[in-house]
């Protein structure tokens, strides 16, 4: 609104719009989450914006400027990004827990207010219950001036009102790379690969670390590569794939979770001729989830046996017994060679397994590593027909890869997706996949608000 209280007419340029590119529409977010960002396109002309938050019984506004969202190498991407203080997160969280959806939506105008746009809308709801725990993730971090080529664990704490991630496990000035995790589900132990900082995407320089996430120290190191899944609810064994192919038998290698050491591994004889990888167990302790892939060797440049590349898929439930794994049986099995399924995800309450699945007639298109044609499915865990997922794909290419579930039985089960584009030509191991057209800057603009119901 202009000074005199006029309203401004509606701007008639050709592309003046903003276009608000994140949160995804229709996303589910835990009211204790305490931090979002706001990320848009700004249209042609526009240097003042208003964000509003509303619906029946919420009105909230923002007059913010564009804060310049840049990629890790510090280029501009022409996105605009607005983050909510932790005081304005907890008034709309707060006064939405567990209603109705709010609508976001962008009014963009030039610096004279000459002329006002809006823009499209997105729906956000707040959970009934906060989200208990924390998350893990893998972020680029640049090292002496070098971005791109190595990156670190960091952690945000659910309820913890301050917006900024920990840095959990970095490389620091060292030559390293840290980069795929994976955490017990009673969050006391991990699992994390070290390689070389040298954006590859193999398996020759990567060890595999077993970490007490209590200590801050190391129990074993120098491990086999490949994925790990921690035993039930615990953490005093775990199972991992055979991630060099060291072996041609289809197995899953147990070690111990408090010391490292090697235990009797698990053949599957009646699975020959395929790689066994990317298992789960599930918090009862009674099911191994897994998948049952080719892996991909004879690419220009690529000639290892590495699982972090495997295609044609199918995904298989294990009876677990002791130290052991028996008696698969498909739960999803790939209707032809041009499909892949992998990364599976058993629920917290055992009754849904979701999954990755890339279809398409050529290697690049279904390739489990880093495929923007990946999209999300689900299943029971019983087994039935998949169903697609189709409000986390909501767009082409968005590259949704390593679904996760939050480690409790909560009424909002966090499938937290980790999904992204690539913002260079460069492969990275384990990137992170926060899915965002535009890279996510941590910037808080200084911002006026309104409030209201």
């Amino acid at each position: 609104m202009r000074s005199d209280g006029s309203s401004p007419p509606p701007c008639s340029g050709q592309g003046t719009a903003p276009q608000l590119v994140y949160p995804p529409d229709q996303v589910l977010l835990p009211p204790n989450m305490n931090v979002i960002e706001v990320q848009l396109l700004p249209g042609a002309g526009n240097t003042v914006f208003e964000i509003d938050f509303a619906n029946a019984g919420t009105d909230v506004r923002f007059e913010t400027k564009c804060t310049a969202i840049t990629s890790t190498r510090g280029q501009a991407t022409g996105g605009c990004a607005f983050a909510l203080d932790p005081t304005d997160w907890s008034y709309v969280a707060t006064h939405n827990r567990g209603g109705d959806p709010v609508t976001v939506t962008v009014r963009a105008a030039p610096e004279n207010l000459s002329c006002v746009s809006g823009s499209n809308s997105r729906m956000i709801s707040y959970a009934a219950e906060d989200l208990a725990g924390g998350i893990y993730y893998w972020q680029s971090t640049t090292q002496n001036g070098v971005a791109g080529k190595t990156g670190g664990i960091f952690r945000k704490d659910f309820g913890n009102p301050d917006p900024t991630p920990e840095p959990f496990l970095t490389p620091g000035n060292l030559n390293k790379c840290v980069g795929c995790h994976f955490l017990s589900r009673d969050g006391l132990v991990m699992t994390y690969g070290s390689d070389d900082a040298d954006s590859d995407d193999e398996y020759g320089d990567l060890k595999v670390v077993l970490y007490d996430v209590t200590k801050r120290t190391a129990t074993a190191t120098n491990l086999p590569a490949g994925f790990q899944t921690f035993k039930a609810a615990g953490h005093d064994m775990f199972f991992a794939s055979d991630g060099r192919g060291q072996s041609n038998s289809p197995e899953l290698l147990a070690y111990s979770g408090t010391t490292g050491q090697s235990m009797t591994s698990s053949l599957f004889a009646g699975l020959t001729g395929k790689r066994v990888t990317h298992p789960d167990w599930s918090r009862d302790g009674a099911t191994i989830y897994f998948t049952l892939a080719t892996a991909i060797t004879g690419l220009s440049g690529y000639n290892l046996k590495d699982d972090l590349h495997v295609t044609n898929g199918s995904i298989y439930a294990a009876t677990a017994s002791g130290t052991g794994a028996t008696n698969p049986v498909a739960l999803v099995t790939a209707a032809s060679a041009d499909e892949n399924n992998y990364y599976p995800a058993i629920s917290p309450d055992g009754r849904s397994v979701i999954f990755d699945r890339a279809v398409g007639t050529t290697l690049a298109t279904h390739d489990s590593y880093n495929n923007p044609n990946a999209k999300l499915f689900a299943v029971p865990a019983t087994g039935g027909t998949p169903v697609e997922l189709k409000k986390a794909n909501y767009a082409d290419g968005m590259t949704n890869s390593w679904p996760r579930w939050s480690p409790f039985v909560q009424t909002t089960a966090c499938g937290c997706a980790t999904r992204a584009r690539r913002t260079s030509t460069a492969i990275r191991r384990c990137r992170p996949r926060i899915r965002a057209a535009i890279t996510p800057s941590h910037s808080i603009p200084t911002a006026r608000s309104r409030r209201s119901g």
